[in-house]
Order: C-alpha cells, then sequence, then structure tokens
C-alpha cells in the first residue's frame, strides 16, 4: 500500500504494517480520506497509474530553442526525402547496396552473427540482420529514457526502418541466389543468411514476395517514425511560439 510509512518514512517492504513503528497503513489511509472505502493499489498498479507514455514519446524540454526547432525541421524533410528515395529502390537488382546508408549497416550486421552466435545456428544466421535492425532500436530507447529526447528518437527509428529495407534484397535473393556476398561467392555455393533461416522455416520458395513484404513493412516503420518526428517538432514549435511575449 505503502512504499514508503507516511509517519516515520522508513521501507515498508511490501509490509502493511511499518516495521519501525507499528503504523497500520490501512487505518492511516482510511483516517486520511476520511472515512472514504479505498481500494488498495499494489505497487505495481500505482506505478503503472503514474507513468504516463505521452509524456516519454513527445517530451518538450523547458526553454526550446528556434533555431533547433528550424534545423531539425530541415533534417527531418532530408531524411523523409532520402527515405522515400532508398524506399523505391528495386529489390531484385539489391540497389540499396550501393547507397550511403548500406555502408554503415554492413559492420552491423556481421557484428550481430558474433552477437548471435551463442544463440545457435539458427539465430547466428538471423542475428546479422535483426542486430542491425535493433541496434538503431536500442539506441532510441536510451534517447527517450536518458535525454528525454523524441525526435532523436524518431530518427533512430527511421534508421532501423533503413535497415530493414536494406535487407529485403537479401531475402529475396534467398530462391536464385545471384548477388556476391562478402565471402565472394554467391548463395549456391557458399553461406547465405536467408537461404539457410528461410530453409530451416520451410518458406524458402516464398523468398521474393518475403523480400517484398520486408520492404513494406519497413517503409511503414519509416512513415510511423517521420509522422512521430513531426508531431514533436510541432509541439515544440508551439512552445517557442506560447513562450514569446504577446503570443499564445
Amino acid at each position: 500500500m505503502y512504499a514508503k510509512c507516511p509517519k516515520c518514512g522508513s521501507e515498508s517492504g511490501g509490509l502493511e504494517v511499518c516495521p519501525k513503528c507499528g503504523l497500520i497503513f490501512a487505518k492511516y489511509l482510511k483516517s486520511v480520506v476520511g472515512g472514504a472505502p479505498v481500494r488498495a493499489a499494489t505497487p505495481v498498479a500505482a506505478e503503472a497509474e503514474g507513468f504516463r507514455l505521452g509524456q516519454w514519446l513527445f517530451a518538450v524540454p523547458d526553454g526550446v530553442n528556434p533555431t533547433v526547432v528550424y534545423v531539425r525541421a530541415a533534417l527531418l524533410a532530408l531524411i523523409a526525402a532520402y527515405g522515400v528515395h532508398l524506399a523505391m529502390m528495386d529489390i531484385p537488382s539489391g540497389e540499396i547496396w550501393g547507397s550511403l546508408m548500406h555502408y554503415p549497416i554492413v559492420p552491423i550486421h556481421e557484428f550481430g552473427h558474433i552477437v548471435f552466435m551463442p544463440f545457435g545456428e539458427f539465430m547466428h544466421n538471423l542475428g546479422g540482420t535483426l542486430f542491425q535492425v535493433l541496434l538503431p532500436l536500442m539506441f532510441g530507447a536510451i534517447l527517450i529514457v536518458k535525454n528525454r529526447d523524441p525526435f532523436a528518437a524518431a530518427v533512430m527509428l527511421w534508421w532501423s526502418a533503413i535497415a530493414l529495407i536494406d535487407a529485403a534484397p537479401y531475402v529475396y535473393d534467398a530462391y536464385k541466389p545471384q548477388h556476391i556476398l562478402l565471402s565472394g561467392r554467391t548463395g549456391d555455393d557458399g553461406s547465405h543468411d536467408f537461404v539457410d533461416v528461410l530453409g530451416e522455416l520451410g518458406l524458402l520458395n516464398k523468398a521474393q514476395p518475403i523480400g517484398y513484404g520486408v520492404r513494406v513493412v519497413g517503409a511503414g516503420m519509416m512513415a510511423v517514425a517521420l509522422a512521430w518526428g513531426a508531431y514533436v517538432l510541432w509541439l515544440q514549435y508551439r512552445e517557442t511560439r506560447g513562450s514569446r511575449p504577446g503570443t499564445t
């Protein structure tokens, strides 16, 4: 009922009676509210009631700098245009693999294989693509929790979406491997993550439509990221307008 005793401040340890001063929390609470019936809440439920997800996802800092808002708006427009360009690239030819975004994704992908190696061969094969998508999301979570910066987190979600779109040609290629991989060979005579992953799942013959589906999911993630970032900037812009004399 109380994490700390309201009388002496000692930790309650989840008990109904203070272990230090002996205060009975139920009686104390009843006296405080004037005898009205009260339904006790568990610490978890009380914490859930106090938590407001919107305060994290749409946080607006005190004293918003208008210049920062305008620069971020320009960045959002830039990544929106670039993201649409990447999402429209040809999947069978792996056109996105010649883009600027692909080059930092490659070492992250390879490191992902190492990260997931202890979890068995299937996760080892899937781990490269999984890690390239998850790493930006981890950064985004840190930016929200530690920095209270949802716009930066939205950019990380955009990056994760691009990383997923980047994987679409790799999935597509698994059905009839043609692309030369880092090993210097194609999936026909060398290792290929999705030949192994989809083969184990019995979905190898559906690799091409799955590849297109991966791009659709990535494009949807990108749209959510851009909408989120735009809304956060709108809230911050309103804050700058409201902080000026004579504005509302």
